[in-house]
């Protein structure tokens, strides 16, 4: 708001007070920030130990997947080694391999693939 005093002058009204509930407002948000950031991190902490384990449990498995593939054709381990490789290879419904796409677009028919 600006006032015209009687010499002409232009005036700009004060500003106004600065209320305490705007304060503890904002206190309260940065709070809340600190809190959820500190949310945040402790997450990521728990993303990075999960991603190591779920690193781990797989090298497990993968070596496993060839010493059976090793072996696959001795005549001693055939049944033993079938079950072992059916386990690996089982999915469950809303688990399994990552979807992959084709080379240029052309999908890969799953019955085509070669088993590794």
């Amino acid at each position: 708001v600006v006032s015209t005093q009687s010499t002409g002058q232009k005036k700009a009204a004060p500003a106004p007070a600065v209320s305490n509930v705007k304060r503890s407002g904002s206190n309260q948000n940065s709070a809340e920030v600190k809190r959820l950031t500190a949310e945040v991190a402790d997450l990521n902490v728990a993303i990075e130990g999960l991603e190591k384990e779920r690193d781990f449990y797989f090298s497990k498995l993968r070596d496993i997947e060839v010493i059976c593939q090793e072996k696959e054709g001795d005549e001693v381990y055939t049944e033993f080694i079938a079950g072992i490789i059916d386990i690996l290879y089982a999915t469950e419904e809303g688990f399994g391999p990552a979807e992959e796409e084709g080379v240029e677009g052309v999908e890969i028919d799953e019955d085509e693939q070669e088993e590794y």
